[in-house]
């Protein structure tokens, strides 16, 4: 039986409302990825000794069995179980008890002479006394200083690790496990096992003397698959069709799914624009690594635009279609990016006219993923560029957002520059290799370069859109778009 979700849902439906409901749980386990990390309820009981008052007395029940010995009562303050040994001026044991959960212990001792007490009890400092003259009965209270709190926990499964504060102190190798020499101040608990789900709890500001009682751990505990996978951020993992969580920027989540023992569960991995990724496997109580990798959807057929409009493209508000005499163009402005609609490409050919406005340059991207957070992105500066070099050709990459981070040599570009336009730019894009070239009205062309990408994100930027934006407030238009897939050997 799978972890309860606020967002199961069957595999049966239409599809359009398990989209909504996949889109609107990704938006929890979004906020979820966000959030600080979650502590368990508090499920214990914290347990101070009570202090003795100054007046309390306790009733000696015991008689002596001779009449040369008398009654020693030895009383712990506070009231705590510990081990009283009475001993000699010469520090010879003489006797030995177990102070009860009533914290006191009786001995028969012979009369006429004092006896040096002393009293432990676990997180406590060691307290001693020197007895009165024994008579009938006698008794002495021995004061001792806490200095450690105290943390039970029972029904530990065997070989379970105990972190206080992220550090081991103790491994179950029996039902119990009692710590007693945790420094007071603020804790916080993990209860950690291969098979069961990881319990963290916060502990608060433990004082001296405390104990931390727990119910039997096997209460709290849960029996686990503890399932990491790996691969595209943002993927949905669903476990026989219930949504488990989703895979985070890194390109990595754990998930614990409940499980009491090994039985065969069908995994699926979402996301838009992939084909979805299903198997079934026997999962059983444990670790367990789980290697995704989803293969895109792509676009079959090819694009043509006149920009007689912008409906086959995600359109920033910047954007608009402008007129000249015989027809109408895209101008490109502004830094936000604009993509295909709901088309990803992997290998393909392209051109588009382009026309440098101000001269400052052009700005185009290819492989954008889904949210056009990451993709490659190219830059022209033009003869008025203020930010680059005039006349070269630029390459970023942008991943997740981020500031483009420029990743080759920039090209020179041989054409004289010395008009708007229009200019031909035309594309080949193969696996990691990106073939581009610009070429004038007079036919004369310049090579803005192949350029391979060989850094370690490579293979996250083997399919997306294609689009333009502005890098360096440059204002441009384009006309006459063609992109046509090639279909891998």
């Amino acid at each position: 039986m799978a972890v309860e979700s606020p967002f199961s849902h069957p595999l049966a439906g239409s599809a359009l409302n398990r989209h909504a409901i996949l889109s609107l749980a990704l938006i929890f386990f979004s906020l979820l990825a966000l959030a600080p990390a979650v502590f368990a309820q508090r499920e214990y009981t914290v347990i101070k000794p009570r202090a003795r008052a100054a007046t309390e007395k306790v009733a000696v029940t015991r008689k002596a069995s001779q009449p040369t010995k008398g009654m020693l009562q030895v009383v712990l303050d506070p009231v705590i179980p510990g081990k009283v040994v009475v001993t000699d001026a010469k520090g010879r044991v003489l006797d030995q008890a177990e102070a009860g959960e009533d914290g006191y212990a009786v001995f028969e001792l012979k009369r006429g002479q004092s006896y040096i007490v002393k009293a432990s009890s676990p997180g406590y400092a060691e307290a001693k006394g020197k007895s009165p003259v024994i008579k009938a009965t006698n008794s002495i209270r021995l004061q001792l200083k806490a200095q450690y709190a105290k943390l039970e926990l029972p029904g530990l499964p065997t070989g379970a690790q105990i972190l206080i504060d992220g550090k081991p102190r103790a491994t179950a190798e029996q039902n119990l496990v009692v710590l007693d020499n945790i420094e007071p101040g603020q804790h916080t608990l993990l209860v950690r096992h291969p098979e069961y789900n990881d319990y963290q709890v916060d502990l608060g500001n433990l004082d001296a003397g405390s104990g931390v009682r727990f119910p039997p751990m096997s209460t709290i505990l849960i029996k686990v698959a503890k399932l990491s996978f790996q691969g595209p951020p943002g993927a949905a993992i669903l476990i026989d069709g219930a949504l488990q969580g989703k895979i985070n920027p890194e390109g990595a989540v754990q998930i614990d799914y409940e499980l009491d023992q090994a039985s065969e569960r069908t995994i699926s991995v979402e996301l838009l624009g992939y084909q979805t990724w299903t198997r079934r496997e026997t999962l059983s109580p444990g670790p367990r690594t789980i290697n995704v990798k989803l293969d895109p959807v792509i676009t079959s057929a090819g694009v043509s635009d006149f920009f007689d409009n912008l409906s086959l493209w995600k359109a920033p508000s910047s954007w608009k279609i402008v007129s000249d005499a015989r027809n109408k163009k895209l101008e490109v402005r502004g830094e936000q990016l604009g993509l295909l609609s709901d088309k990803i490409y992997r290998d393909f050919d392209a051109n588009f006219q382009l026309w440098l406005n101000d001269g400052k340059g052009a700005t185009w991207a290819m492989r954008a993923d889904k949210d056009g957070r990451s993709y490659y992105l190219f830059h022209l500066a033009g003869p008025n560029s203020t930010t680059h070099t005039p006349k070269k050709f630029y390459i970023y990459l942008v991943k997740d957002g981020a500031d483009p981070v420029e990743v080759s040599t920039p090209i020179p570009v041989l054409l004289k520059f010395d008009q708007q336009g229009p200019y031909t730019i035309t594309i080949k894009a193969r696996g990691y290799t990106i073939t581009q070239t610009i070429t004038d009205l007079n036919a004369d062309e310049s090579d803005l370069g192949v350029w391979t990408d060989t850094t370690v994100t490579k293979d996250r930027f083997l399919y997306g859109s294609f689009g333009f934006r502005a890098l360096a407030g440059e204002v441009f238009t384009v006309d006459d778009l063609n992109l046509e897939p090639v279909k891998q050997p």
